[in-house]
């Protein structure tokens, strides 16, 4: 027969723990330990993400240009009244046009998000108070400057050239 074991609440000795748990992430995952981190590693984090948004507006402009290019040679030689060809080149500047507001939201998603990110830093660091200095900076940046003028003036010639303006 098998051998049973029966163990009385008395036998079991139980530990509960009033402690709190540990801490968590926003995904619910253990937090990593709570490591302080140097101005220079915060200042070095902040240089290196100002310039992943300018490389990277800068490459989606540039993608954006060559597009407008590509849809200006091609509207040179269009019939424009063959409806078809003006419903692909429509839809064509349509998607351009699409891409270029969603950059536009990234950003000002990126300028307000470092504007946190640096109104914060100034709260809990009051010592030290950096915001005037990269929000200053930030301004220099084309990608705040917003040099994509001639994006939309190009976009809007396309639209015209297409209704017939």
């Amino acid at each position: 027969s098998p051998l049973s074991v029966s163990r009385s609440a008395d036998q079991v000795s139980r530990s509960v723990s009033i402690s709190a748990p540990p801490p968590t992430n926003a995904r619910g995952l253990p937090a990593l330990s709570q490591q302080e981190i140097t101005e220079e590693a915060f200042f070095s984090k902040m240089d290196s993400e100002l310039t992943k948004v300018e490389k990277h507006t800068l490459s989606v402009v540039t993608r954006l240009r060559t597009q407008i290019d590509e849809i200006e040679q091609e509207l040179e030689t269009a019939d424009l009244n063959d409806q078809s060809c003006v419903d692909r080149i429509q839809a064509e500047t349509d998607a351009i046009a699409e891409k270029f507001l969603t950059l536009e939201k990234y950003v000002n998603l990126n300028f307000m998000g470092f504007h946190k990110i640096l109104k914060k830093h100034d709260k809990y660091v009051p010592s030290n108070p950096c915001k005037a200095f990269y929000v200053a900076r930030m301004h220099s940046q084309a990608w705040v400057r917003g040099d994509y003028s001639d994006v939309v003036v190009r976009l809007s010639d396309i639209y015209s050239s297409l209704r017939g303006d």
